[in-house]
């Protein structure tokens, strides 16, 4: 389904664009976790594929969600990990189009989840709520 890598790659260049944020890792990039460095990981999936409107080719509705997590050393406290969700929210504001190489999204909304730990890390998830109407 050649529509789900042209929307991928929409949500990860316009994350790649944003300046002042700590190195990206893509789906399924190799990265080394180094303890003392901030970092972000992204997660896409499409969660719906449905007809928009009844009858013979209808216009398809895909939705989704693109989950940028946040993540700093764990001894330096929240703030610089909340900064960074800030500025990605700000980006991927609700009711925002994202404009890809091929493909515009929509951002239906874009909201913190849950801070965890993994390993040295104190990480932030900010669930990024897409959907497209196409063909």
């Amino acid at each position: 389904m050649p529509i789900t890598n042209d929307i991928r790659a929409a949500l990860d260049s316009k994350l790649a664009s944003l300046s002042g944020l700590p190195p990206v890792v893509f789906t399924n990039q190799d990265f080394d976790e180094n303890a003392g460095d901030d970092y972000i990981s992204v997660s896409f999936s499409l969660t719906s594929r449905r007809p928009a409107v009844r009858g013979p080719n209808p216009q398809m509705r895909y939705q989704g969600l693109y989950t940028v997590t946040v993540c700093v050393p764990t001894d330096i406290g929240a703030g610089r990990a909340i900064g960074h969700v800030d500025k990605i929210m700000g980006a991927f504001d609700g009711s925002t189009d994202v404009v890809g190489p091929s493909k515009t999204v929509s951002i239906e909304y874009a909201e913190p989840g849950a801070s965890f730990y993994r390993g040295a890390f104190y990480c932030v998830p900010v669930q990024i709520a897409w959907y497209i109407y196409d063909f």
